[in-house]
């Protein structure tokens, strides 16, 4: 699926515009407060633009993962699914290990466990476009390794934009990645020269 954008124009950048020609894992990047999260709400028709033309499909975005309501159980979102994305979201609490904790409500979910939810939830809902937004934080290694693993086949058959403070993650799993910068938006040649420029001193595990 195509993903192309036309003239968007966010808080102290100009306009700009790009294309993802195809499937694929892409990376997102830019200094905190630059306008990450905004660009994915216009992508995802959350936050108004009276400049942009988007040309996307459709578009499934979770922007916080407390957004959640405490009072009900993982169950009471999947009953909202369609058929297929429903059997996928069992899959996918089987493949992570969160089945375990499926008859607990929210409100006692970690933050790892929420994020392991939102990443269920996320994968399971059929659409052209992905955008997980610094989603992944809260997990321990060997989950991250997993949800990694179901990222890459997601892939394949969708466009997922990838955003997290962890440039090894995404220089390491993403096919391009790209910065977002006072000047726009430019693909990523150069890791470490990209790294000083936002202040990005994160690890790989």
């Amino acid at each position: 699926m195509v993903l192309k954008v036309q003239n968007i124009k966010l808080p102290d950048i100009p306009p700009f515009d790009f294309e993802l020609k195809d499937n694929g894992l892409y990376g997102l990047i830019g200094r905190n407060g630059i306008g990450k999260s905004t660009l994915f709400g216009v992508l995802a028709g959350g936050v108004g633009s009276s400049t942009a033309q988007i040309i996307s499909g459709r578009v499934a975005y979770l922007p916080d993962v407390e957004s959640f309501d405490e009072n009900l159980k993982m169950k009471d979102y999947f009953s909202i699914l369609t058929p297929v994305e429903r059997k996928k979201a069992q899959e996918l609490l089987t493949t992570f290990g969160a089945d375990k904790f499926q008859k607990k409500r929210i409100g006692q979910f970690s933050l790892g466990m929420k994020e392991l939810f939102a990443t269920i939830l996320s994968f399971s809902i059929e659409c052209d476009v992905l955008i997980i937004d610094e989603l992944f934080s809260g997990l321990d290694v060997s989950k991250k390794a997993l949800v990694y693993k179901e990222i890459e086949k997601v892939a394949r058959e969708k466009t997922v934009l990838l955003t997290s403070h962890n440039l090894k993650e995404i220089e390491h799993f993403c096919d391009k990645t790209y910065l977002l910068s006072e000047g726009g938006l430019s693909l990523v040649t150069d890791f470490d020269a990209a790294a000083q420029e936002i202040g990005y001193m994160d690890i790989f595990f």
